[in-house]
């Protein structure tokens, strides 16, 4: 009962301070849970924006170059990826290779020859079979 208690306490805190500063509605984002031992941890740092803000970050030239990086990131090199599908070594050096040379292109400021490796990256990802 305690820590649904703080929780909720949190929670209402965490929203009347991110609306105090001004009139327009701000979206936040982030993640804290209690933990088997009785602590309250954040696990992932909240982030709190307009939703004009929000759309010119969408809009922006390099959010699609940045969110493929971060996509392959996750289905491919990261451990809990890893565990959902069955990469062989070649695909997964493969894609590797294929996300370093989206991300220089993109870095470079060519954008459209970096997406298109990144989506490359992305489809090997897509036709991998899961576990």
């Amino acid at each position: 009962m305690r820590k649904i208690l703080l929780a909720v306490l949190f929670l209402i805190f965490s929203s009347v301070v991110a609306n105090a500063s001004t009139d327009e509605t701000k979206i936040c984002s982030g993640f804290a849970k209690w933990m088997e031992d009785g602590t309250f941890k954040q696990i992932r740092e909240s982030k709190c924006m307009t939703e004009a803000e929000y759309k010119a970050y969408l809009n922006s030239p390099e959010y699609m170059c940045k969110y493929l990086a971060k996509s392959i990131w996750k289905e491919s090199e990261r451990a809990y990826g890893k565990k959902q599908y069955q990469y062989t070594e070649k695909n997964l050096k493969k894609i590797k290779a294929l996300k370093d040379e989206g991300i220089s292109l993109c870095d470079g400021g060519k954008k459209e020859q970096g997406e298109a490796k990144l989506r490359e990256a992305f489809n090997i990802i897509s036709q991998t079979r899961m576990n």
